[in-house]
């Protein structure tokens, strides 16, 4: 594999015009994806589900039209070492089997843009620990309510 820049246009290359580095990258996110599954022991842990999203995306964006997608995480990756903001956990957290309450625009609306849980000062762990970033990011403020008969979720 040729570890230097590509020499294509600017829309048919990689982010940094190093494809090696994209096939190393999407290696070791599989390779942590596997690890955290072995140490949760389910897939539905919010740590494996967050590694396992961030491969699929990996491997989508190396389709050569879909290049232009490597921002997505890089960004992504960028927002959460600098800010503490996990994006892909957060919505993650959206999905049916991570939520405790029915998708709603309000539901939405304080997963995708409550502040970061890095600004707590006790927050000192990992992504992937018990109260990691990455699944305390996957946390949605939860409002206190129940299901109506009709299936409905109405807040106390």
């Amino acid at each position: 594999m040729d570890l230097a820049p590509d020499r294509r246009p600017a829309g048919d290359r990689t982010l940094a015009g190093f494809t090696a580095g994209f096939v190393a990258a999407t290696a070791v996110s599989l390779a942590q994806t596997l690890w955290y599954w072995h140490k949760a022991g389910r897939i539905r842990a919010i740590s494996v589900q967050i590694r396992l999203a961030y491969t699929l995306l990996l491997l989508v964006c190396f389709i050569p039209e879909l290049r232009f997608g490597y921002w997505l995480p890089t960004v992504g990756t960028s927002a959460l070492l600098l800010c503490g903001y996990c994006l892909m956990a957060r919505v993650l957290s959206l999905l049916p089997w991570n939520r405790l309450e029915p998708l709603s625009l309000d539901l939405i609306r304080r997963t995708l843009f409550r502040a970061p849980m890095i600004a707590r000062l006790e927050l000192r762990l990992a992504c992937g620990e018990l109260n990691g970033v990455c699944e305390l990011e996957s946390r949605v403020l939860v409002v206190a309510g129940t299901f109506t008969e009709a299936g409905h979720w109405v807040r106390n």
